[in-house]
């Protein structure tokens, strides 16, 4: 037996005793008498409402043992209560019961309260917002989706230093959220501030001429060290959108393409050429054009760079894995749609 399949069957025994334990005189509800549910089956359902932000109230009936009426009863006074809202969709049947899947509705009490803690773990060590940050534009509580890479024209920022990690790009104390946006405040939080949370003069994105930079020349190997797609995420709201290199870490890598960052890879010769525009300031843009795949220099000087067609389309078209997902979102309804028909009480 597979181990999801062995699990599954263990949930489900566990559960039975509870059904079993029951005496024959306890408290049954619901809109009907066919339909009535013993009161554990509310208690269980509206502990999983306080701690899940959607669940499956029909894989919980399942492991209680109930009916598919007791189960549609179930989600009714659920939802007369404010707690779970049934996903837009009629069925075929035209019964709640066929469809499966409920989530709480965002103004109801137990989606604030989750909110609220959520808002409460997310809280960031370091509360200054920076001239180049999208933090301002962006509501911390909300994911923000993949933007198109288009044609870009920017200041890039020199950082010849070999081996940037994931844990100078974004250190390991701000991982606690999981959310996009307000990481920008954070980047390279070790080389920026002091202890005393003062900016380092010194370092290259607290200059003047490169606070609203969107480019970022580096040495070789940038990305390196843990897999964290907290280093994209940093960068991106930062308003990083391209980094050039000789060489990235693999994960690190991927994870740009998935988060709107162009990452590019030239040769030395092409790098340290770029590197030395790249220290003129302000006054010195850079020119990446996706479709033609050149990176031109503020005195004019081209250079191409390979891309994987893939990678570039999604670049292009602002898609990320849930967005490539949702290209499929009709077939994936069909799909939900016959199986839910066919299997009601999965």
């Amino acid at each position: 037996m597979k181990r999801r399949g062995f699990l599954q069957l263990l949930g489900s025994a566990l559960s039975a005793p509870l059904m079993r334990a029951l005496p024959a005189g306890a408290a049954a509800v619901g809109t009907a008498s066919k339909a009535a549910y013993p009161a554990l089956a509310m208690k269980m359902a509206l502990d999983q409402a306080k701690h899940r932000v959607n669940f499956l109230v029909f894989s919980m009936a399942q492991q209680l043992g109930l009916g598919i009426d007791q189960a549609n009863a179930l989600m009714v006074d659920l939802s007369k209560q404010g707690v779970v809202g049934l996903i837009q969709r009629a069925t075929k049947s035209g019964r709640w019961a066929w469809s499966q899947f409920w989530q709480r509705p965002e103004d109801s009490i137990v989606a604030s309260q989750t909110a609220a803690r959520d808002l409460k773990e997310a809280t960031q060590p370091r509360t200054q917002d920076t001239p180049n940050s999208t933090a301002r534009r962006a509501d911390a509580t909300k994911e923000t989706t993949m933007e198109k890479f288009e044609n870009l024209s920017g200041i890039a920022a020199p950082m010849p230093l070999l081996n940037i990690d994931t844990d100078m790009i974004i250190p390991k104390v701000f991982l606690k959220t999981i959310k996009r946006s307000g990481l920008g405040v954070n980047l390279f939080d070790e080389m920026r501030f002091d202890r005393e949370g003062n900016e380092i003069e010194d370092f290259v994105l607290n200059k003047p001429a490169y606070r609203d930079a969107q480019i970022i020349v580096a040495g070789d190997n940038f990305g390196c060290g843990s897999s964290r797609e907290h280093a994209p995420w940093a960068l991106a709201d930062f308003g990083i959108k391209s980094v050039i290199s000789t060489s990235f870490a693999d994960i690190f890598y991927n994870n740009c393409f998935k988060n709107g960052i162009l990452p590019i890879v030239l040769p030395q010769e092409a790098v340290d050429v770029l590197m030395k525009d790249a220290e003129k300031g302000a006054n010195a843009r850079m020119d990446i054009d996706l479709e033609a795949q050149t990176v031109t220099t503020s005195d004019g000087e081209v250079f191409s760079f390979e891309l994987d067609s893939f990678k570039k389309h999604c670049l292009a078209e602002g898609l990320d894995d849930i967005g490539l997902t949702m290209e499929k979102a009709s077939a994936i309804d069909t799909f939900e749609a016959s199986a839910s028909a066919a299997r009601p009480w999965v």
